[in-house]
């Protein structure tokens, strides 16, 4: 009787099975069209994709497949449109497999430009703004090159001159094997600098200045591997290598300020990062998430002064309409040291630490934790304008804009174990809220308008030009 029941048994499952594959429709990608992409290689836009040429897929799924490798390709920040279509030689009849050919049409952007960037010796616009001094200005002198060979690297090279002095060289996502999976970048600084952030007073960063004397003199060089897997999961460690030299004055300002009564130190520093980014527009994101977690440590020549650091970095953006959308960030950071330094301490305010409405102050501490949701709508859908006073530049006559309005209130907290009495915004919860408009354009610029309150009872106007995180 068993035996009878067997080969029954696999008739019925194999009947289901083939039952359920031929209810439903399938394609082969028999090709794949690139067409736009007059440097850009294809390999570099291939990789992107979700399928490749002669895979098998189901027909239902094909759609988001498409959106899935448009928003690949378009977050790789070299096209400012992207489209992507399919032709198929039958419809979806059950039981039959249709031809798939796969059109990508891209609209290049400008990729050679003049490095003639204006850096304001200031943590942010806003606290430049408030008191703008042309002679706190550092210009760098050279030029930027993305998608160069039309491998998707950026080379730099630029002299740096004005308030601070000195040079810089990167070069970035350097392939290194056909399936460009494992990337190199390279870097190396010389800096001069008239001001140091020697300690915060009052939970804003006091600048030490000189117009006679380079406070700070300083090489780095640092090696970056990447290891990507996968197109949205990225590691990452990067050995970094410094020769500073500070000047007398700043340890007169601050004798703890890296964490011994040296001039000059020699350092290395280690970092260890793993990234997995499932946002749809990396230049602002509607939907998906991003995750980031970070390990850092830091020591001198001989040893004598040991840092580590660990942080993350949480996203979410969801759609709850067609105009209205939330989004939410929360950032963390835990260290430890065996020496008190204030180079070490830096946490709220510093970097992309922050909160909207505490612009012009810090809270410094070895522990901190951010949380920023946000409600945004949709003021004005993506309008494309053809701005024919630029006929003559093809790369950037043709413009898109997106505004949203948006709501927030943001919370966070920063501990310091050596908390100076002059400074009280380290261990207190801090809370700030307000509203804004974003402007979203072409070439990755988001310029944000924000009017801020917080828990001081101040409020103002606060400018910021955001670029995209990848």
């Amino acid at each position: 009787m068993k035996k009878a029941l067997l080969p029954l048994l696999i008739t019925i499952f194999f009947q289901c099975f083939t039952s359920g594959l031929l209810s439903k429709s399938y394609g082969f990608i028999s090709e794949i069209h690139i067409i736009g992409n007059n440097k850009t290689k294809d390999v570099i836009i291939l990789r992107e994709l979700p399928f490749k040429r002669g895979d098998l897929i189901d027909m239902e799924s094909l759609e988001s497949m498409m959106e899935q490798g448009r928003n690949n390709i378009r977050n790789l920040s070299l096209f400012n449109f992207v489209y992507v279509s399919h032709i198929s030689d039958l419809e979806k009849e059950p039981g039959k497999y249709s031809n798939i050919e796969i059109v990508i049409s891209v609209d290049e952007r400008w990729y050679h430009f003049p490095l003639m960037g204006i850096s304001l010796e200031d943590r942010n616009l806003s606290s430049w703004l408030k008191e703008p001094n042309w002679n706190k200005v550092t210009t760098d002198l050279g030029f930027k090159i993305y998608n160069m060979w039309g491998n998707n690297q950026t080379f730099t090279a630029a002299y740096i001159f004005g308030y601070n002095n000195g040079f810089k060289f990167e070069y970035s996502n350097i392939y290194i094997d056909k399936k460009g999976r494992h990337l190199l970048d390279i870097s190396l600084s010389r800096k001069y600098s008239r001001t140091v952030n020697a300690l915060s007073i009052l939970d804003k960063p006091f600048y030490l200045k000189s117009d006679s004397l380079h406070l700070e003199n300083a090489y780095q060089a640092a090696l970056t591997y990447t290891f990507r897997p996968g197109i949205r999961l990225r590691n990452r460690v990067t050995l970094q290598y410094d020769i500073s030299r500070i000047d007398s004055l700043v340890l007169a300002n601050n004798i703890r300020y890296w964490g011994n009564s040296e001039l000059n130190r020699r350092a290395v520093t280690l970092i260890y990062g793993i990234t997995y980014d499932q946002r749809d527009n990396i230049q602002y994101p509607i939907y998906g998430y991003f995750i980031n977690c970070q390990l850092k440590a830091y020591t001198n020549s001989d040893m004598s002064i040991k840092y580590g650091q660990i942080k993350g970095d949480f996203q979410y953006y969801g759609s709850i309409s067609e105009r209205i959308s939330l989004s939410a960030r929360l950032q963390w950071g835990l260290s430890a040291k065996n020496i008190e330094g204030y180079i070490f301490d830096k946490a709220i305010g510093y970097e992309d630490v922050y909160l909207r409405g505490y612009e012009f102050y810090v809270a410094d501490g070895q522990h901190y934790a951010t949380l920023s949701p946000t409600i945004r709508y949709k003021i004005m859908p993506t309008t494309i304008y053809l701005l024919k006073f630029l006929s003559f530049l093809p790369k950037f006559n043709r413009l898109h804009l997106t505004i949203y309005g948006k709501s927030y209130l943001d919370t966070g907290y920063s501990y310091h174990k050596y908390q100076n009495s002059a400074n009280t915004l380290s261990n207190k919860l801090l809370i700030s809220w307000g509203f804004g408009v974003d402007i979203v354009t072409y070439y990755d610029l988001t310029f944000s308008f924000d009017y801020s309150f917080n828990q001081l009872k101040e409020g103002g106007l606060f400018v910021s030009l955001k670029k995209p995180l990848h």
